[in-house]
């Protein structure tokens, strides 16, 4: 899965939970979990609609941080 399309998901997602470019809340090691965490969502759920597991994992590391 390309990391810099999901990166560019996750921004998308961020700005809908009302993030801007200047507050993004992610370093580089939060980028690559969330990365790992769709990829592996992906995974267990081949079927799933890649939009919806971005969103679940932004609103996990939302909910979480």
């Amino acid at each position: 899965m390309d990391e810099r399309w999901l990166q560019k998901q996750v921004r998308n997602c961020l700005r809908r939970y009302g993030c801007d470019d200047d507050m993004m809340p992610l370093d580089e090691n939060d980028w690559r979990e969330l990365c790992i965490r769709i990829a592996a969502a992906k995974e267990r759920q081949p079927n799933a609609d890649i939009y919806e597991l971005v969103h679940d994992a932004v609103y996990q590391f939302i909910t979480s941080a």
